[in-house]
């Protein structure tokens, strides 16, 4: 959209500001993309687990780049505390760059170790330049990230800094020593230094070149403006979508316990306002999170599904939006809690509650509904690996093949296959011969899991899955597992879609895989194999031995709708494409297909009636529900508060109502508690949901129907016991 057509009050005339913020975001995507020209490391050259920003002088975000969000949102926090403490001592000079990884300060968690930098034009300080990247190891007790063991963040990775690790144009040699001989890769974690500092110098030096072509006063003007237009645009946005309250909840296994994370997301005019302070208390380590990654964690669910055209501008979105927390709680964790999963637990359900509320809000919303989404990869399954190669060299790193999960469905489309998550629109996964050559593994696939998308009118996007073995060496001494919805999804669906499968952790030990080797056969299924069979839940520390096969099965996206209200040709498609099995097809969506693999249409009918009787006979009716259905226009006479489910103010009070006109009760009640409803075990979802049965049977599937047509019009994933999620209200105006 132009800046003549929004209306909002600029510094500079519409033409200057379009070409200088267009430059702005090029000199902070030229720094992150430094990263990944001079680091070593796959986390950065392949996968772009990093981030860079630009900042004005106070320390506010004009520009991130689409990279992992939260590593660049944190860098805000770092340069305030610069300002606030080091101003004086030990003071800010032209060629500083500061390094931190004090998730209590800034960064997500320690291994997201973060830079920055001043700039100066001559003796006036004019903005900060950071960039971020994810370390594979910083040290600690156990090799990369997770530190399962600790009782607190004492027993994590060491905590460096603040501190000036580049002055008057080269390294403090004492700093650079001290941070990297805690490494078990220092040659790794030097590079990944070097790159960091060099994206903070590019920067500096293409915003001082800009000042030299445009002058300093109009580039510092684009900066501020950018701030301001990006606010303008969101509010301008929030004011087209309907007041009213969304809630959601979601669960993090760890070990025996399980850690209950809620949002409460009020929207009023042109304002947001998040609560979290309903979730559980703090961890003693691991898998919390400090502020700054809670507040990373909202503006990654803000940024994608609300400001898809137009900067992303972190100062801009926060003037929108309120983030209310309490202290000593598993998102806002206190000191000396533990933090060192922090971005694939409780940082990513944070992003999680926030996009899943954001997509009920678009669900609601006429003019945006088309933008609702369902759960994206609701956390992907990583393990790292540790070890000798036979030349004596050290080895070490994550495999990140798990990045590559499903895309949530919409309205109108089906979910990405494999699309990776939304905290990064530009995040990858390496390529398998990348691996193989990194690491002493040989896989025997990496493929798209069929049935591991959310049945819905409209699919979510297939996961990925992989198998492979040693190779080139005897053992791989460690292998730290880590993930989390290994019990139970976490990736929702929206309006009647299914949640995703759930991540899976096996190894089949002492295999006969060399024999099927030497007999010419590639094996495809872990279940084929002899040999003893291990199934892991969320966190395990293991190793490998030649002839030992590992499988991992990483979650894909929700899914949208009512299943069955999905064109069966669209099914038939998925099946050709082996995306969704026969047996799937017909159980997930009442499709049924002939030999040929074509749709059997009247097959397929009575199939779908069967299901719709299907629920009838397991849900439980409210003892009095709302009158029969009779004949009313949904679209023109109803508000819409979801895909099929609207309010008839026409009555007094208000009433819900179904798209077939069934009345389900009274407006001013939870429609959950008026729907017919059935509790359901969650293998119903698929057959890659929790198959081991790890932690036995905790979780159900709810489903929520109109009484009248059945059609389903919720799905909520819940700890057996758990209070329903009340979990959509509009604030309607008489």
């Amino acid at each position: 959209m132009s800046v003549a057509r929004t209306g909002i009050r600029l510094r500079l005339d519409p033409s200057t500001f379009e070409i200088v913020r267009h430059r702005l975001w090029y000199i902070n995507d030229e720094g992150a993309l430094t990263i990944a020209r001079l680091s070593g490391s796959p986390v950065a050259t392949e996968v772009f687990d990093m981030n860079a920003g630009l900042m004005t002088a106070a320390g506010d975000l004009v520009y991130i780049d689409n990279f992992i969000c939260a590593q660049a949102t944190t860098l805000s926090p770092l340069v305030k505390h610069l300002i606030e403490e080091y101003s004086d001592n030990p003071g800010l000079g032209p060629d500083d760059i500061f390094l931190s990884n004090d998730p209590y300060v800034s960064v997500c968690h320690q291994n997201c170790v973060g830079v920055a930098g001043p700039i100066f034009d001559g003796d006036e300080l004019v903005g900060w330049a950071g960039a971020s990247l994810h370390a594979i190891d910083v040290g600690g007790p156990t090799a990369g990230q997770v530190q399962v063991d600790a009782a607190d963040i004492h027993g994590e990775q060491p905590l460096i800094g603040p501190v000036k690790v580049y002055e008057n144009g080269r390294f403090r040699k004492d700093i650079e020593h001290t941070y990297l001989n805690n490494s078990r890769l220092p040659d790794v974690l030097g590079l990944d230094l070097r790159a960091k500092v060099a994206a903070v110098q590019v920067i500096r030096r293409r915003l001082l070149e800009a000042f030299s072509e445009f002058g300093k006063e109009t580039v510092l003007a684009a900066m501020e403006d950018v701030v301001d237009y990006t606010e303008g645009r969101l509010r301008a946005r929030l004011a087209e979508l309907p007041d009213g309250t969304w809630k959601h909840r979601g669960y993090i296994e760890f070990g025996d316990d399980i850690y209950v994370c809620r949002v409460t997301l009020e929207k009023e005019g042109g304002d947001l306002r998040f609560d979290f302070s309903d979730s559980d208390g703090q961890a003693p380590a691991v898998i919390n999170c400090a502020y700054p990654g809670l507040v990373g964690g909202v503006l990654a669910g803000v940024m994608v599904y609300l400001c898809w055209d137009m900067p992303w501008s972190p100062a801009g979105v926060l003037r929108t939006l309120s983030i209310n927390s309490k202290p000593g709680t598993i998102v806002h964790a206190e000191y000396p809690a533990g933090v060192s999963k922090s971005t694939t637990t409780s940082i990513w359900e944070v992003r999680n509650l926030a996009s899943i509320a954001i997509g009920k809000m678009l669900a609601a919303s006429e003019p945006h509904r088309d933008r609702a989404m369902a759960g994206w990869q609701g956390v992907k399954a990583l393990e790292e690996l540790f070890g000798y190669e036979p030349s004596g060299e050290r080895f070490g790193g994550p495999l990140l093949d798990g990045m590559a999960g499903g895309g949530g469905a919409m309205p109108g489309r089906d979910g990405i296959d494999t699309g990776g998550h939304t905290s990064s629109l530009r995040a990858t996964i390496a390529n398998v011969e990348s691996y193989e050559l990194r690491y002493p593994i040989l896989y025997l696939y990496r493929r798209q899991n069929p049935d591991s998308g959310g049945a819905g009118t409209f699919r979510g996007g297939a996961g990925v899955t992989m198998m492979y073995t040693v190779h080139g060496v005897d053992e791989i001494p460690t292998k730290i597992l880590h993930t989390f919805g290994v019990e139970q999804p976490e990736s929702p669906g929206l309006c009647g879609g299914y949640p995703s499968t759930t991540n899976q952790f096996a190894i089949v030990r002492d295999s006969d895989l060399l024999e099927r080797f030497a007999d010419g056969e590639v094996p495809q299924r872990l279940e084929d194999l002899d040999g003893t069979f291990e199934a892991y839940g969320a966190y395990a520390v293991t190793s490998m031995r030649r002839g030992d096969v590992y499988r991992a099965v990483s979650m894909g996206g929700g899914g949208y709708g009512d299943p069955l209200d999905r064109d069966p040709e669209l099914v038939a498609r998925d099946v050709e494409r082996k995306l969704v099995t026969r047996e799937w097809a017909e159980r997930s969506w009442g499709v049924v297909l002939t030999d040929a693999d074509e749709v059997d249409h009247d097959a397929t009918m009575a199939s779908r009636a069967d299901r719709r009787d299907e629920r009838r006979r397991a849900a439980t009716v409210p003892g009095a529900h709302g009158a029969a259905a009779e004949p009313w226009d949904a679209e023109a006479e109803g508000v819409r508060l979801s895909e099929a489910l609207f309010y008839d103010s026409s009555r007094e009070p208000a009433v819900y109502r179904c798209r077939c006109g069934q009345v389900l009760g009274p407006a001013q009640r939870p429609y959950k508690e008026l729907a017919a409803q059935a509790h359901l075990p969650l293998q119903r979802i698929g057959p890659d949901v929790n198959p081991a049965g790890i932690g036995g049977d905790r979780f159900e599937l709810r489903e929520f129907y109109c009484p009248g047509c059945y059609t389903l019009l919720e799905v909520e994933i819940a700890r057996r016991g758990d209070p329903l999620v009340d979990d959509a209200r509009l604030a309607l105006t008489p």
